[in-house]
């Protein structure tokens, strides 16, 4: 029996988000942003680029990709050479090269690219190509679903929160930080039989599979470790590690299993192709962006718009926020009065950073 997938899509001013939904529950999240545009690159963009820099120390080139924000950065083997498919050549500065990129920025570092062309003179860098599945993205109408669009909202809340609930009772609480993905597995008020064995067998193969979804759902990769609820058996150790590895089979980036240490914590790493969605979405001191927030907030001018038909519609946020919409190089206001009118007035008053005031008068 194949498994029941369905797509939710949410075409915002500003902003595109998907979410891969299976029986009811989201698997995987897409967001990308107008602002994005000519300033980061995205996973499997080609872009015609420049070789700025051979950094011998770093064993890489950095690249300049016609991009505001970013260059990129290509991998040198010992020889100094680069990887072409399956050829080792050379690479001077100044030299023209296409290049795709095969992993996005991540924890400040520079996103990383595959060369797949030499011989181009290397004149105005930009990008000649994206991948299929962000034009979808980028073309969708915008065509509001009500529904939809506030799934899509307590989906991304749940998968920006530090601590998540796992089906059937107990606690993930996941930390990204610069080096590794923590994962604590905690019982909680979670109900189980007498045989304290079963039931940490039991809550830890629920957490596993909750813990791979919430890893694919946030975007996360590089080095992840699982505390686990101890096990003494080998038998039951045996069924977790099994668990862990079907829990992500069908994951669609490559994971590598590491297993599991005598002080129960699971050991895997896991490709990191997309920025996480922390990253996307706040800033390093885990507050909401403010540009996070001013999409929100026209989410919430427009809503009120469709919901308040003919009345002015007030929105006020914080100053910061405020800012980010008088200096935000994307169209906003002719999309906004596109799809409400022109009925809406945006003011700053001091107040927390995601605090959104939107209202019909």
């Amino acid at each position: 029996m194949s498994e029941l997938l369905e797509t939710w899509l949410d075409a915002a001013i500003g902003e595109t988000r998907e979410a891969l939904v299976r029986d009811g529950k989201p698997i995987a999240l897409r967001v990308t942003r107008a602002s994005d545009e000519g300033r980061r690159a995205r996973w499997g963009e080609l872009y015609c680029a420049r070789v700025r820099e051979l950094d011998k120390r770093r064993r890489g080139a950095f690249l300049e990709l016609g991009l505001r924000d970013q260059q990129g950065f290509l991998p040198l083997g010992d020889d100094g050479r680069a990887r072409m498919r399956k050829e080792r050549v050379n690479l001077r500065e100044g030299q023209g090269v296409i290049v795709s990129v095969g992993r996005e920025a991540a924890r400040g570092k520079n996103p990383v690219v595959e060369l797949t062309e030499i011989g181009h003179d290397g004149e105005d860098p930009h990008r000649i190509g994206q991948h299929e599945v962000d034009e979808e993205l980028l073309l969708a109408k915008p065509a509001p679903d009500p529904q939809i669009r506030a799934k899509l909202d307590a989906t991304i809340e749940d998968a920006l929160a530090r601590t998540t609930p796992i089906p059937g009772g107990g606690m993930l609480t996941i930390d990204a930080v610069t080096a590794l993905v923590a994962i604590d597995v905690d019982a909680g008020a979670r109900q189980g039989s007498g045989d304290p064995e079963r039931f940490a067998l039991d809550l830890n193969v629920a957490a596993a599979q909750e813990a791979a979804r919430q890893i694919r759902l946030r975007n996360l990769g590089g080095i992840i470790a699982i505390d686990f609820v101890s096990l003494k058996a080998k038998s039951h150790l045996k069924a977790l590690e099994d668990s862990v590895r079907a829990a992500f089979s069908g994951d669609p980036w490559s994971v590598q299993f590491g297993g599991l240490s005598r002080f129960g914590v699971y050991e895997l790493a896991r490709s990191q192709l997309r920025s996480p969605l922390h990253e996307q979405l706040r800033d390093p001191d885990g507050r909401s962006s403010a540009e996070t927030v001013a999409l929100m907030a026209l989410r919430a001018i427009e809503r009120e718009g469709r919901a308040q038909t003919g009345r002015q519609i007030a929105c006020t946020v914080a100053p910061e926020v405020k800012a980010w919409l008088d200096t935000a190089e994307i169209d906003w206001r002719a999309q906004l009065s596109n799809r409400i009118g022109m009925r809406w007035a945006v003011d700053a008053a001091p107040g927390p950073r995601d605090k959104i005031d939107a209202r019909a008068l």
